[in-house]
């Protein structure tokens, strides 16, 4: 089926605005604060802020040296990951089932983690040096491997079946999904504007804003995502022709016959 960028923008509207959706941008923004706070932390420690950008980091910054917000910053980072497990699968479900957030989201979270980590850091090397040597590679990797991280939470495929899962899943669609891409990447742009201004006025007040901003946007996207491959999962019209009244479906080869 082929993709409806609209459709997808509309769901992924409707899933953000609910209970669930509300819920877990207020957690994402709160491990990303958490983040944050660990990394200044560290760099705080290592180089005392001057000016005032220093200032900025100053103030979301603790005296706990530079192992501590190391520490602080890594256990973020695990959190950011569990968390996209569970953003994933639930915005799989119905907007009507996500007046809370559903249970078994976090089932099987150490290997889904583990997966999910070692398909991250494939994938963003692959389109790391395909940005390295030239745009467009770059471009045509990361528009392909678009669907990795759903394969590996919703599916639950291992790293490089996901990958390989991703790349046949954008074969075709390619050019809508890159669409689909720049219109996510307008729209955080033109909601970032307000606390890109704040920041003007008030550093630290902008640098929160723009961390809440942010929690909204990425579960936003993330349904969008997930709206996506759900629309190119189902059967084609072509493909639901093949099945017969009684239900059996015949698979077509190049040989002429049909297999029941």
């Amino acid at each position: 089926m082929s993709l409806n960028i609209g459709d997808a923008l509309s769901t992924g509207v409707d899933k953000l605005t609910t209970a669930a959706g509300v819920q877990l941008a207020v957690v994402y923004i709160a491990l990303q604060l958490l983040t944050a706070l660990g990394t200044n932390s560290a760099v705080a420690a290592i180089n005392p802020p001057t000016g005032t950008s220093g200032m900025q980091a100053a103030a979301l910054s603790l005296p706990i040296g530079v192992a501590g917000g190391a520490a602080l910053a890594t256990l973020g980072g695990i959190l950011n990951v569990a968390l996209t497990i569970v953003v994933l699968r639930t915005v799989a479900h119905d907007a009507a089932e996500l007046g809370s957030i559903p249970s078994g989201v976090a089932d099987d979270m150490l290997i889904t983690w583990v997966f999910l980590f070692i398909a991250l850091i494939v994938q963003g090397i692959a389109i790391g040096l395909g940005f390295i040597a030239l745009i467009i590679p770059g471009l045509f990797l990361l528009v392909s491997l678009i669907f990795t991280q759903v394969f590996v939470a919703v599916e639950g495929e291992g790293p490089f079946e996901a990958l390989s899962s991703s790349w046949s899943m954008a074969k075709g669609n390619r050019f809508p999904l890159f669409g689909l891409g720049v219109v996510l990447f307008v729209i955080s742009l033109l909601v970032s504007l307000p606390a890109t201004i704040v920041t003007i006025l008030s550093p630290i007040v902008g640098t929160v804003l723009n961390y809440v901003v942010t929690g909204f946007v990425s579960i936003f996207s993330l349904s969008v995502l997930v709206a996506a491959y759900q629309q190119l999962s189902e059967p084609s019209p072509a493909a639901m022709a093949e099945t017969d009244d009684d239900g059996v479906e015949r698979l077509d080869d190049d040989s002429g016959f049909d297999y029941a």
